[in-house]
């Protein structure tokens, strides 16, 4: 399992010092217009948190999609969820989240800089490139140079998307460089404030924030793998990534964030207390709700992949027997005969949560080596994120080494006749759950694995969305930015690395 990182109670202390007054004890500064009080090295770990909760719990519906869980029979689900006929008012807060959050990062960035603090700045700057490559690939054209800016741009433009992937480059960059500057300072005997275990994600160490910073670069390279205008961009990146030094982050270092996650009210892991289970002991609504998808049971079946029963549970909790129904076909009544989202992914109310895994990083470097992009044998990287996902959910290398040695098309490497398509069906059975949001994006991008559509009768439109559509609160308060991005569809206005 991810390995569980715990913090001091005194950093637990802090915690609840700068959410005094909040709903939860993770909670932060939900007011973009109210001046934080809080210094910058106690906001981060808030912060940090908030993305943790974002990326765990923003995108169920993707798993729907991507055809990793399907909904109980004892649920009736709105048709929209079903059909993707949604409108302006699905998943809001992905958008509203993202900026609030954004809204302390940069808070951090610039604190740092007043009070010279690099360390802080650059991690503040990376983490901001982060939530904004997510919006891009979410929506597209979008609010950023006028976005965090407060009171005085209530109504912010929208920048191009293309300008806007291009200049978070830029912010990586002076991210690395403020920590290159911070080690200067050092070398010369200043004092420099490292957050040490306020840093809830990597616990002060510059090298993994610096591998992180080259991962997130990758995977925003390979966004645009497909588009033949973007390659001189890409090579330019990819030198500039090389010539860092850094590399990217490997196996054992998953960017995961643990504040001090327990087993008390609002305290849970966020993806445990969602979809696992209450302080009680009994299972969420969520989790009545969500269970497992017979594109994904039967995949692992098939492929005899022993991450079948790590991803969901047998029927009625033992034994070896899996049930589940397609997305948008209806799941039996009784719960106890369909399969449940499983223990790897539901471990326990202290487990990480996780932004950036480590087997997604080593499918990225797989997939990149493919291309020529980087240095490295393709084949050795598939199989490293391989062993890496089975190792992450409790199982061990040596099940991974029976499961790839097989001659089986996109399993072993050497008989899978397209390796790209391999890497990303790989990298796709083992986003189960956490990273549904990359699995979308390779859709999207490859069309790879070939997952189903909605099976619902009212599915009239027989394809996956491109996109998800600007929240109505653009609309209501932002009406001619808004508009000026024309006629938007979830089907057809594409983000700009799509096919």
């Amino acid at each position: 399992m991810f390995n569980i990182k715990k913090i001091t109670v005194g950093v637990l202390v802090a915690l609840l010092v700068v959410t005094s007054g909040c709903k939860e004890f993770l909670d932060i500064n939900n007011n973009p217009n109210q001046v934080t009080a809080a210094t910058p090295e106690l906001v981060l770990p808030d912060a940090l948190a908030a993305s943790a909760r974002y990326i765990q719990t923003s995108f169920p519906f993707l798993n729907l999609w991507m055809g990793y869980w399907n909904w109980s029979g004892n649920y009736s689900i709105g048709t929209s969820d079903k059909n993707y006929q949604f409108t302006n008012s699905f998943g809001s807060g992905i958008w509203d989240n993202a900026y609030l959050n954004l809204k302390n990062y940069n808070y951090i960035d610039t604190q740092g800089a007043e009070l010279n603090q690099p360390v802080l700045q650059g991690m503040a700057k990376i983490m901001k490139a982060l939530h904004f490559q997510i919006l891009v690939d979410t929506y597209g054209n979008i609010p950023y140079t006028e976005a965090l800016a407060g009171v005085s741009t209530a109504s912010p433009k929208y920048d191009d998307q293309v300008a806007v992937y291009e200049d978070l480059f830029n912010q990586i960059d002076a991210g690395l460089a403020l920590f290159d500057q911070a080690d200067q300072l050092a070398d010369q005997g200043a004092t420099v404030l490292n957050p040490g275990t306020n840093d809830i994600m990597f616990h002060g160490d510059l090298d993994l924030w610096r591998e992180f910073a080259n991962t997130l670069k990758l995977r925003m390279l390979l966004r645009q793998s497909e588009k033949s205008d973007r390659q001189s961009f890409i090579q330019a990146q990819l030198t500039k990534i090389k010539a860092s030094g850094y590399g990217f982050l490997g196996a054992g270092e998953s960017a995961t964030v643990n504040p001090g996650y327990t087993n008390s009210t609002n305290q849970q892991n966020p993806f445990f207390g969602n979809y696992g289970e209450t302080v009680t002991g009994t299972p969420t609504e969520l989790n009545n709700q969500y269970k497992a998808n017979k594109y994904g049971v039967d995949f692992y079946q098939t492929t005899n992949d022993p991450r079948l029963g790590r991803y969901y549970y047998p029927v009625g909790g033992t034994g070896t027997t899996f049930n589940a129904t397609y997305f948008g076909t209806i799941a039996p009544v009784v719960n106890s005969l369909v399969s449940a989202i499983g223990p790897a992914l539901l471990d326990d109310a202290s487990q990480d949560a996780v932004i950036l895994s480590s087997h997604e990083s080593l499918f990225l470097q797989a997939e990149a080596a493919q291309r020529g992009w980087i240095t490295g044998t393709p084949k050795t990287l598939y199989q490293s994120a391989i062993s890496e996902s089975f190792i992450n959910v409790g199982l061990t290398a040596a099940q991974a080494t029976t499961y790839y040695s097989q001659a089986v098309n996109n399993v072993g490497f050497d008989a899978s006749t397209n390796k790209i398509e391999a890497i990303i069906t790989q990298k796709w059975a083992s986003l189960n759950g956490f990273s549904p949001f990359e699995s979308w994006s390779d859709y999207r991008r490859l069309g790879y694995p070939n997952v189903p559509i909605s099976q619902d009768p009212s599915t009239s439109i027989k394809q996956i969305p491109v996109r998800l559509l600007y929240p109505q609160s653009e609309y209501n308060y932002n009406a001619a930015n808004v508009n000026a991005q024309g006629t938007v569809s979830q089907f057809t206005t594409k983000i700009f690395w799509e096919k």
